[in-house]
């Protein structure tokens, strides 16, 4: 996993694996989130629209489940500056994996602007894809770079339009399970059809949102929702225990 400083839109490459794996859904290992989601498919694209921080811890186990799960590698393009090795790597260590196997089997881009972030995944991530074998592709914080008051609103919709039919289009031929994530759920309602494009594109809709000494975790799509309370990220609850 290349996590050093590189220049922008480049895009690093782990080994590539020969075995395809089998097509189960990338889950999060926390039981009663998995009962209630049932995870990532390959084959669909899925968005986790969150107010909350816990976004950010489940988007490194789904990463890390990425590559244990399907056998093969993940391709990160991060658009918040959002990728963290220690937290990957301690993921590895809770779940008793090869910490260099996982992380070599990661591949991380970061882009810097908003054109770079539709130049990685308008022209690049097909090819990186069938490059490196991916299973997974995650684009976190896609929004993040369109909220530039510098760029017109029909631009910003333009180009966050292109990157998400784009990835559903990959994800199509290339029988990834993608997921994009949203850090602030007003960045979707703030710009004019934006929640209306992205929650229209995608195939599942994950919604996490702040409630009272809990998260409200809601499925759009299947009009359904749940209370969770959450513990500590580095504590291992009874459940996950017994499962173990």
């Amino acid at each position: 996993m290349d996590l050093s400083t590189r220049e922008a839109g480049a895009l690093s490459v782990g080994p590539h694996r020969e075995g395809m794996g089998h097509q189960e859904a990338v889950r999060t290992s926390i039981p009663t989130l998995d009962a209630f989601f049932g995870g990532l498919r390959p084959g669909t694209l899925t968005l986790i629209d969150s107010s909350d921080r816990m976004l950010f811890d489940l988007t490194h186990i789904l990463c890390v489940n990425g590559v244990s799960t399907l056998g093969r590698d993940v391709v990160w393009v991060d658009g918040g500056n959002s990728v963290n090795p220690y937290e990957l790597g301690r993921i590895c260590r809770r779940f008793g994996l090869d910490r260099s196997e996982i992380l070599d089997s990661i591949n991380v881009a970061r882009a810097f602007t908003a054109y770079q972030l539709v130049s990685l995944i308008d022209e690049r991530l097909e090819d990186e894809v069938r490059r490196t074998g991916a299973g997974m592709v995650i684009v976190s914080c896609l929004p993040d770079m369109f909220q530039d008051q510098e760029m017109r609103w029909s631009e910003s919709y333009r180009l966050i339009q292109r990157c998400v039919e784009r990835l559903r289009d990959i994800t199509r031929e290339s029988g990834t399970a993608t997921l994009i994530t949203n850090y602030g759920l007003m960045k979707l309602l703030q710009r004019k059809r934006l929640k209306d494009l992205i929650y229209g594109t995608v195939d599942d809709i994950v919604r996490i949102e702040n409630a009272s000494r809990c998260v409200r975790i809601s499925l759009p799509n299947r009009q359904e929702s749940m209370l969770y309370h959450a513990v500590p990220h580095n504590q291992t609850t009874l459940e996950e225990f017994t499962e173990r």
